[in-house]
């Protein structure tokens, strides 16, 4: 009996010991950062949470969490924490001044500790947000020993948005990994994409080191809840940065060697192609909620869950970069060094290229899918458009990021609004700036 009871003891003392999230056995200092960037850039992938092994051959403690574009960015730096024994400290969002870190008892009666972490995960997602990154990280500059593999981009808070950065391409543009909303409900695959958010949307209404918008890195520990211009390596010379020259300002810092023309075009084109097939899935969310719940107006929080402005917003971005960078190649006689069969396909994109914008969208029709076209996609059964016809779509205002709208009217074909849309109450619709891509 005395022997059970040793042992029993002995064994409360040994989980006793593990009680908390995890032991920070190490301590971070300019070793282990550097250690941080190689794994973000090696390691940090958008299946990170959708595999259910890693590659050691382990289960993926992080299988099935569902992050949104805050979680993200925190999960960059909490995995990495919890994988090499580092603590992890952000200041207390509900204004306390405490600190939650990876000593919490939360969940000492979990015993598996993968398991711990992975139900402080959760947790840390429902307490932290945009509105808390702020207190847990600080403007840099931007140069290459500041913006690198483990830094984050995030917008001011009208936009309400951020991104994790895997790394930055040798010729100076961000690979991002990121989250939104609704595929935080609907996905385990994260978004990942290699080209600039839009400067004037990253900054809008607040280009100041109070708006918190452009690049940032997580602050040491020590200087958690401390004023933000204490931190070293405090920085506000992207908020000096005109709008309009912030992102060739940037590149030009960040890179080590220059884009070719047919590099540039090949890299917009893909993105913009991955833009219009990502935002399928978004807008069938949309639908498939209708479905559900087909005599019902969508709250507020419901339809900010549903709707897309941000993610029209950004394809209608990415399709006027394209449409500048092959403006600028047509204008400065570097459309030489461009493969024809990519002017061909461009030229069914861009008809008036060097025309305005407005010109352009006023004389392109509809046209069907032919031999030229690129990045063919079926939004619906029976539904397909190119990347030409979305392209028209977009630049006239005719997508629809309202999700009270048929599927026909969120992709453009119908002009307008539904019944239902008529009917319920709208928030935030995004209209396309023309001049912009010009």
């Amino acid at each position: 009996m005395i022997r059970c009871l040793l042992f029993l003891s002995l064994t409360l003392l040994s989980f006793s010991s593990r009680a908390t999230v995890w032991d920070d056995t190490n301590q971070w200092s300019p070793a282990w950062e550097l250690q941080y960037q190689n794994w973000v850039r090696s390691n940090w992938q958008s299946d990170v949470f959708a595999r259910s092994m890693l590659p050691t051959g382990r289960s993926n403690p992080y299988y099935g969490v569902h992050p949104d574009c805050a979680d993200t960015v925190y999960s960059m730096r909490m995995i990495f924490a919890y994988e090499n024994s580092l603590p992890f400290v952000v200041l207390d969002p509900t204004g306390s001044g405490r600190k939650i870190t990876n000593r919490l008892k939360r969940f000492d009666k979990i015993r598996d500790q993968d398991q711990r972490f992975h139900h402080f995960l959760e947790f840390m997602y429902d307490a932290l947000s945009t509105a808390s990154l702020p207190n847990d990280t600080f403007p840099v500059a931007i140069t290459p020993e500041y913006v690198h593999a483990g830094a984050l981009m995030m917008t001011v808070k009208k936009n309400h948005h951020s991104w994790s950065v895997k790394d930055i391409l040798p010729i100076g543009v961000p690979w991002l990994i990121f989250a939104s909303t609704v595929s935080s409900t609907t996905t385990l695959q994260l978004q990942e994409r290699k080209s600039w958010p839009n400067p004037f949307w990253v900054f809008e209404g607040d280009q100041s080191p109070a708006g918190n918008g452009g690049f940032r890195n997580f602050r040491p520990i020590e200087y958690i809840g401390a004023a933000v211009w204490e931190v070293p390596g405090y920085n506000e010379e992207q908020y000096r940065i005109p709008l309009g020259k912030w992102q060739k300002f940037a590149q030009g810092r960040l890179a080590s060697k220059q884009e070719a023309p047919e590099q540039l075009l090949r890299r917009l084109l893909d993105t913009a192609c991955v833009d219009a097939r990502s935002r399928v899935g978004a807008v069938n969310d949309g639908i498939y909620y209708l479905q559900a719940h087909p005599s019902q107006c969508m709250d507020a929080a419901t339809y900010d869950n549903f709707s897309t402005p941000n993610r029209d917003r950004r394809l209608f971005d990415d399709l006027a970069a394209l449409r500048n960078a092959y403006r600028g190649a047509l204008s400065s006689g570097k459309g030489s060094q461009v493969p024809a069969d990519l002017i061909r396909q461009l030229e069914v994109i861009f008809p008036a290229a060097l025309r305005t914008a407005s010109f352009e969208t006023q004389m392109m029709q509809a046209s069907p899918i032919g031999p030229l076209s690129v990045c063919t996609i079926e939004y619906a059964p029976g539904h397909s458009a190119d990347l030409a016809e979305i392209k028209r779509r977009s630049f006239a205002g005719f997508l629809s990021s309202n999700p009270n709208e048929e599927i026909e009217y969120r992709w453009g074909e119908y002009r307008g609004h539904s019944e239902r849309a008529r009917a319920c109450q709208s928030w935030d619709l995004y209209t396309p700036d023309l001049r912009t891509a010009n």
